[in-house]
């Protein structure tokens, strides 16, 4: 269900990310719309190209379609003592929500990252998205009240 993406992805999570970001800046928010920026296919090269990239891409797959798409960053921390993955943008087709793949997904992500050794998960959801709070929630994921300061440079 869950697989690494490889340059060939390029075109599908191209077009996944920019429904994505479409659906999402449809909210309210401090975020600078990522369509404007430029195309994200270029951000996917250059993570896929760069073995030292801090990002890690996924697919979510059923029956070996495409569904959803998760990015990730990581980092070292010393308060884990080891490396961290942040997730940060994890997106289901519309059709195929409610139907348990997120939980499939994010279940067998965490597996996977804790056989490669990262010691803990971290993500934000916004509270214009209340349907994502909720299924942290519902997974296990411990909610920590900050303030999430941005500045575009």
């Amino acid at each position: 269900m869950i697989r690494r993406c490889i340059l060939s992805d390029k075109e599908i999570w191209r077009e996944l990310n920019l429904k994505f970001m479409s659906y999402e800046y449809e909210d309210e928010n401090v975020w600078e719309n990522p369509a404007e920026k430029g195309d994200p296919g270029e951000i996917f090269e250059e993570i896929i190209n760069n073995s030292k990239s801090p990002n890690l891409l996924f697919f979510i797959e059923e029956k070996e379609k495409v569904i959803g798409f998760i990015n990730t960053a990581y980092f070292t921390s010393i308060w884990a003592h080891g490396e961290v993955l942040f997730i940060d943008d994890f997106f289901i087709l519309e059709e195929f929500r409610g139907n348990g793949y997120g939980k499939k997904a994010l279940s067998e992500l965490e597996i996977m990252m804790k056989e490669e050794g990262y010691k803990r998960f971290q993500l934000l959801a916004e509270e214009t998205n209340p349907g994502a709070v909720k299924f942290y929630k519902r997974e296990n994921y411990y909610v920590q009240k900050i303030n999430f300061f941005c500045k575009y440079l």
